[in-house]
């Protein structure tokens, strides 16, 4: 699998060190983002540039975001988004809420399917979702895809968790195709509206209440749109110069 396109604690490290460097040496780009939070400072070090860049994520600290990074989403490309969530349940009790329509009712859309690999479903949506169950393995995945060639992809697998007890951990995959990404009016950045992927923390958020009746850490959803609409910037961008030229 290609390395996934996001923030990790160490990628953000570079980057700020990266700024540093640039705003160092006195380059117009890196003096312009500099400048948005610091005016008229001639002396700056690394923890500065480390909140400029947490400013630019949409983060009130460096903490903060280095705090939220393993809650984040990542691209593993153009069109496949991927989320994790950690749940201190069983994996009977996470693939039930998973794999049973009324469950899945609570925390993310009302919907009807049968349990099967190739049944149809109907998520009650606006506009309605409709296709079929690309894979069910009990205990293991679902996925649901679509008739575009998209889907929604579940997965869950068991990690240790502290002093020696098991945790499920839930991998969400949501696959647009590479075309419809490439092809949407407005690009991969409207393709890919960052309410989209905001929005799996909140669903993500409805599931982990479900389960275990705590609230977790409020989200900002305004921040997160910034955040994710930062990261599909970079994304299109780096799209654009490694596809070939028409």
């Amino acid at each position: 699998m290609p390395a996934p396109h996001g923030p990790n604690i160490e990628n953000l490290r570079k980057q700020a060190k990266s700024l540093l460097r640039d705003w160092q040496r006195g380059e117009s780009h890196a003096g312009e983002r500099v400048a948005a939070y610091f005016l008229d400072a001639p002396n700056l070090g690394l923890q500065n540039i480390q909140l400029v860049l947490a400013r630019e994520y949409g983060f009130n600290s460096w903490s903060a975001l280095v705090d939220f990074v393993p809650r984040l989403g990542t691209f593993d490309d153009i069109g496949t988004f991927r989320i994790n969530r950690e749940f201190p349940v069983t994996s009977e009790r996470l693939w039930h809420a998973l794999s049973h329509p009324e469950e899945i009712e609570i925390w993310l859309l009302p919907v009807t399917f049968e349990p099967n690999t190739g049944a149809a479903y109907a998520f009650r949506s606006q506009p309605p979702m409709t296709g079929t169950l690309g894979e069910y393995h009990p205990q293991h995945a679902i996925r649901f895809d679509s008739t575009d060639g998209a889907f929604w992809r579940f997965a869950i697998e068991p990690v240790a968790g502290e002093g020696g007890s098991t945790r499920m951990l839930l991998t969400v995959e949501d696959r647009m195709t590479l075309e419809s990404v490439r092809d949407f009016p407005g690009g991969p950045a409207k393709a890919w509206n960052p309410g989209v992927t905001a929005g799996w923390h909140e669903i993500l958020d409805a599931l982990e209440h479900h389960l275990t009746a705590h609230h977790p850490p409020p989200i900002d959803y305004p921040r997160l749109c910034k955040f994710y609409d930062r990261v599909i910037a970079q994304l299109a961008g780096q799209h654009r110069h490694e596809s070939p030229a028409s």
